[in-house]
């Protein structure tokens, strides 16, 4: 007995046969597809970098000798202004300051060096020159107000070794150096109706008054600093300073510690001194670059 032709095992088996076929068949096309796609080139590093890059500028490099391009002076003058800001907001060491006042000066020379090519690649020369001069003009002000600032702070201190031999007014003078070594501004006021105040203070939008005490002897009480504190509030100002060559009492220290009061005895003047001399002021003034 003949079975039916969909229904013959032969007939079967064929038809599993030439299934079988088409999915090793399938499965071999998909296998060479995945290896052409793990063997294609992948863009490399500097490619998807640039394809990632937001900034219309090239970064900096410091060891090229020159600027090449329009995008590069662009990444020139975003790494000078963060380089000069560094230089001169920053607490560094005093390698730090040598290796960020190399690589100023080396953008600048770059820059002018660029500026002064008839070839250079497309630029918008005014802008460029611009940026240039600002950035110099930044550096030169900043050189110039950290070899001033320097210069006060050995003045401070050569003044703290002959501290014994001041005058009253001597002293009112040391202390006001000191201040402005720390970058306050300061106005002497002194006189007959000074009412206790000595210097004015400004910094940062901030308001302080100081008062100067030259005592040979003896300890500053807290009458006196009540005193101060009722000059503080009529003078409008945030803060008081009370400078004195000897100590406070217990009591002043302790009226002080409320009041928006600040104490300076003889060692926080020496303290102050070496602050106001900062890091690195042991060398002699740099000498402005341009």
């Amino acid at each position: 007995m003949e079975c039916p032709e969909s229904q013959c095992v032969w007939t079967i088996l064929e038809r599993l046969r030439r299934e079988g076929a088409a999915v090793i068949e399938g499965v071999a096309v998909s296998s060479t597809s995945a290896t052409a796609q793990l063997d294609a080139p992948r863009p490399s590093k500097e490619s998807a970098a640039t394809q990632g890059l937001l900034w219309r500028s090239s970064a900096y490099n410091d060891d090229a000798p020159s600027i090449g391009s329009a995008s590069e002076w662009a990444g020139a003058v975003e790494h000078l202004q963060y380089a000069i800001f560094r230089r001169y907001q920053n607490q560094l060491t005093r390698a730090e300051r040598a290796r960020l006042d190399n690589t100023i000066r080396n953008v600048l020379y770059k820059m002018e060096r660029f500026l002064e090519k008839r070839d250079h690649p497309p630029l918008d020369r005014e802008a460029a020159e611009a940026d240039y001069l600002a950035a110099r003009e930044t550096f030169i002000d900043h050189q110039e107000r950290a070899d001033r600032l320097r210069r006060q702070g050995r003045r401070a201190e050569a003044k703290l070794a002959q501290l014994s031999s001041l005058s009253p007014e001597g002293f009112e003078e040391f202390v006001g150096e000191i201040f402005e070594s720390l970058g306050y501004g300061v106005e002497p006021v002194g006189g007959s109706g000074d009412e206790g105040t000595d210097l004015r203070l400004v910094r940062d939008g901030l308001r302080a008054i100081v008062q100067c005490k030259y005592h040979s002897k003896g300890v500053v009480g807290s009458p006196e600093l009540q005193k101060f504190l009722g000059t503080i509030h009529h003078t409008g100002s945030h803060k008081g300073f009370f400078v004195t060559t000897r100590t406070f009492s217990l009591a002043a220290e302790r009226f002080a510690a409320d009041q928006p009061i600040e104490l300076i005895d003889g060692p926080r003047l020496v303290e102050l001194v070496k602050e106001a001399m900062g890091p690195g002021a042991d060398r002699e003034p740099e000498p402005v670059w341009f």
